[in-house]
């Protein structure tokens, strides 16, 4: 028995059915009927497994939406204001009931999934919950394209952390509880206060903004990367992780050749010229008389992100697929030795980018071995740090006026 996040209007106790490709020899030339009444589905002689799912609909009697979120904005605010006594008290208990009378309805629901599969004695290349589970998300994702209403893409930890599983024998009518499975993680956010947000990284938020407003690199490549780990490790959409793992890859990239070469001095049509070739051509033509070493696509970091990110990411786009949390955290992993590589080459070339080498490094101290700045650009920071946020700002406009003429070109 597994509890949905949201409510879907399947008619109660309706039941859906679906082979799988796994074996299953004790089902050869065996019949299964979903529902009383309803005519047997004749499985093939070989014997496969199947995944039935029949849809329960569980009155709710939880806290009414939006009149309790109303409530906790009152005590909220009683809180902040406990003098003025012409504002609701928190423990008025009468407070949020009219909303409450207006948004009311007759009944609400919550959609338990009742999943049945068959636990072969043959060795089977997925567990009996973890095939449940993806037949679940198999119907969940077509149910989503004729249903009424815009849906979240249903994932394992989106569900109720725990579903509750029981057994009985072919013959048997009465089921042997076998307790509570936890499923996958937990969805997110339960109520609690999840992340410590400690001061000094509090007051970092602004400058953080700053950098990302004026076409920072390492900023716009971290933006994206905490998109992917959201959705890799907290809904576990796949999918949408890698997708974002694409973006912060090629935003980096991007980002690194446009203050390369604006630190160089290049002219925005020039520029513009460049940004207009696909990303491939700009790798392999525009960072090695930059940076040195090797950045050829089919061998070490570069090598990585090409087929654990990009080419994963392509087939996403292009075809539709549904990446594996394998190959998401595969390109999780390859996104991040992309970042680190290009740290290496970068420190290398302090003399040459020093204000490049600044935004992506700062000026703090770090472990060794990790990739700062180096002596020629820390004495350049000295000398010019008058001028940083100056130096901010013409970057920023530089890039502006590539991207439209980059856009004009189509």
């Amino acid at each position: 028995m597994i509890l949905l996040p949201d409510p879907i209007p399947i008619p109660q106790k309706a039941t859906w059915f679906t082979s799988t490709d796994e074996s299953a020899p004790e089902l050869r030339e065996t019949a299964q009927i979903p529902q009383s009444g309803v005519d047997p589905i004749h499985l093939d002689d070989e014997g496969r497994n199947f995944v039935s799912l029949r849809f329960w609909q569980m009155r709710d009697e939880s806290p009414i939406p939006f009149a309790h979120e109303n409530e906790l904005l009152m005590k909220a605010f009683a809180a902040m204001h406990p003098g003025d006594h012409d504002n609701p008290h928190p423990d008025d208990s009468g407070l949020g009931d009219e909303t409450a009378d207006d948004l009311e309805l007759e009944e609400r629901y919550r959609t338990v999934v009742e999943a049945v599969t068959f636990h072969s004695a043959e060795p089977t290349a997925s567990t009996p919950i973890d095939r449940c589970l993806k037949a679940l998300l198999q119907f969940h994702r077509a149910y989503r394209m004729m249903a009424d209403r815009p849906l979240s893409v249903l994932t394992v930890k989106r569900l109720f952390p725990l579903a509750l599983v029981f057994t009985r024998a072919l013959e048997d009518t009465t089921v042997t509880p076998l307790g509570l499975y936890a499923l996958n993680g937990s969805p997110p956010n339960l109520g609690g206060l999840v992340s410590e947000i400690r001061r000094e990284v509090f007051d970092q938020v602004a400058g953080l903004q700053k950098r990302l407003d004026q076409y920072d690199p390492l900023a716009r490549f971290l933006e994206s990367r905490t998109d992917a780990a959201y959705e890799l490790h907290g809904p576990g959409s796949y999918r949408d992780a890698i997708i974002h793992l694409g973006i912060a890859c090629e935003v980096l990239f991007d980002g690194l050749l446009g203050m390369l070469m604006w630190e160089e001095g290049t002219p925005v049509e020039r520029a513009a010229e460049v940004f207009s070739a696909p990303i491939t051509t700009r790798i392999k033509n525009q960072f090695h008389p930059r940076l040195k070493g090797t950045w050829k696509l089919d061998r070490g970091e570069l090598g990585a992100w090409s087929v654990e990110v990009a080419g994963v990411r392509n087939r996403v786009v292009h075809a539709g697929y549904l990446p594996t949390m394998q190959e998401a955290l595969a390109a999780e992993a390859a996104a991040d030795q992309l970042r680190d590589f290009v740290a290496r080459k970068l420190a290398n070339a302090g003399s040459q980018y020093p204000y490049t080498g600044l935004t992506f490094f700062g000026e703090g101290d770090v472990p060794h071995g990790i990739p700062t700045l180096n002596k020629s650009a820390r004495k350049w920071v000295e000398e010019n740090r008058a001028n940083l946020s100056t130096k901010g700002d013409q970057h920023r406009k530089w890039r502006e006026a590539v991207n439209d003429d980059v856009a004009r070109r189509g």
